[in-house]
């Protein structure tokens, strides 16, 4: 009876159930769970969980705004990973007994933690430490090929209104590893709105834009400024990069991945 014992203790041990039945409600958390290994258990996703390709086949149960209760219902999820506490629909889950994991993290650190976190709430701890360890090996090799100056980085989220990467958002974190210098580092939130005028004062070596139809548009718009700002000050040229907002903005397992395409793009930066 001894090996009966044993399978006793390890299903009391195991935080999960077999057979969970897992609702991601963001492209992260759907990421996420298949690089753990539990993508099997996902039986409902958010509108925008596209990867992988498996990813998209799941039926639809929320958006950024609400989740749609009666099709998350008809799932019978035993677990919901959600942005936040607070998605309208949420709560009637809750009261139905339905755990809720929520996960938004802000650094490259807290990514992994959640990665670590959800594997033990769906049953594939191993699968997510190997996840997990062999990101870090990857940001280690990141952090020991860094520039060797620290260059200074205005990170343009969005044109209109100008959006910028703040100091309390992934962006700040993702700069930090690549041994870059975010100017607005010191504006303690995700995405604060900012001034042609603070970004000029700013004197970034580098404005970085995420790849879109803008990106020939904005490239022409801060050139224009920084060249009236060389005539009167005898400035210097401004380098630009594109970043991946697929990778970059998706705090999920490709997040390293992003990393080092930026990293790469920025040896080949392009000064005007």
């Amino acid at each position: 009876m001894r090996w009966l014992t044993g399978v006793l203790l390890l299903l009391l041990a195991t935080p999960a159930i077999a057979g969970e039945r897992i609702l991601a409600l963001t492209p992260a958390a759907c990421e996420m769970m298949y690089a753990i290994g539990a993508g099997d258990e996902l039986v409902g996703a958010g509108e925008y969980c596209d990867f992988p390709a498996a990813a998209k086949a799941l039926p639809r149960v929320a958006n950024y705004r609400q989740l749609y209760v009666e099709a998350a219902l008809r799932r019978k999820p035993t677990l919901v990973i959600a942005l936040s506490a607070d998605l309208p629909g949420l709560d009637v889950l809750k009261s139905s007994g339905v755990r809720v994991f929520t996960t938004n993290p802000l650094s490259v650190a807290d990514v992994m933690s959640d990665m670590l976190r959800l594997g033990e709430l769906s049953g594939h701890r191993r699968q997510a430490e190997i996840t997990v360890a062999a990101m870090r090996q990857r940001l280690q090799a990141l952090r020991k090929d860094t520039l060797e100056k620290k260059l200074r980085v205005f990170y343009e989220i969005w044109h209109e209104p100008l959006i910028a990467a703040g100091g309390g958002s992934l962006i700040n974190s993702v700069l930090n590893d690549l041994g870059l210098q975010n100017v607005f580092a010191d504006i303690p939130l995700e995405g604060p709105k900012v001034s042609v005028e603070a970004v000029l004062l700013a004197k970034p070596d580098i404005i970085m834009f995420i790849d879109d139809a803008h990106v020939q548009a904005r490239k022409r718009f801060w050139r224009g400024w920084f060249a009236k700002q060389a005539k009167k000050t005898g400035g210097k040229a401004i380098c630009f990069v594109v970043s991946n907002a697929d990778l970059l903005h998706r705090p999920g397992p490709r997040l390293v991945l992003g990393m080092e395409e930026l990293q790469a793009a920025l040896r080949k930066k392009a000064c005007e």
